[in-house]
C-alpha cells in the first residue's frame, strides 16, 4: 500500500499522467489525493517534472482498529526537478539525505488509504 502510494506520487510528479488524480485511487484519502493533485498540477503549469525516484526504506506500520500510521525514510537526492530547457533544480537541502516522513492510515470499506501526513517531530531518525 505505501509503496503504491509513492507510485503514484512518482508519476504525477513526473508530468506522464492526463490524469493524477485516477493515480491515487483505493490509495489515498480524497484530501491526500487533493494536496498531491494539487502539487502535480503546480509542476506542470511552470513546466516541471520530477525526473528519478526516491528511494524508500526502513517502512514501519503500526495499526490498531481501523487507523494507524505508516513512517518511513525518503531519500530524495536522486529525485530532481527538471525545467523545461532540461536544467535541473537541486533538491532542497532537507531532501538531500534520508529524512523521516510520517502519513496516517485509514480503514475504508476493507482496505487501507494513506491520510494526512504528519510531522515526525524526533521521533523516528534515518
Amino acid at each position: 500500500m505505501f509503496q503504491d502510494y509513492w507510485n503514484a506520487v512518482i508519476q504525477a510528479q513526473s508530468g506522464q499522467s492526463d490524469d493524477p488524480a485516477s493515480l491515487f485511487d483505493g490509495i489515498a484519502t480524497d484530501a491526500t489525493t487533493e494536496d498531491n493533485v494539487g502539487i502535480a498540477q503546480r509542476y506542470a503549469q511552470e513546466g516541471i517534472t520530477r525526473v528519478g525516484e526516491p528511494v524508500i526504506s526502513d517502512v514501519t506500520v503500526n495499526v490498531v482498529s481501523d487507523s494507524g500510521v505508516v513512517s518511513a525514510c525518503v531519500d530524495e537526492s536522486d529525485w530532481v526537478a527538471q525545467l523545461p530547457d532540461g536544467s535541473t533544480l537541486p533538491p532542497p537541502e532537507e531532501q538531500l539525505a534520508p529524512h523521516p516522513v510520517v502519513f496516517e492510515v485509514v480503514g475504508s470499506d476493507g482496505s487501507w488509504l494513506i491520510g494526512d501526513p504528519i510531522e515526525p517531530g524526533g521521533t523516528i531518525t534515518c
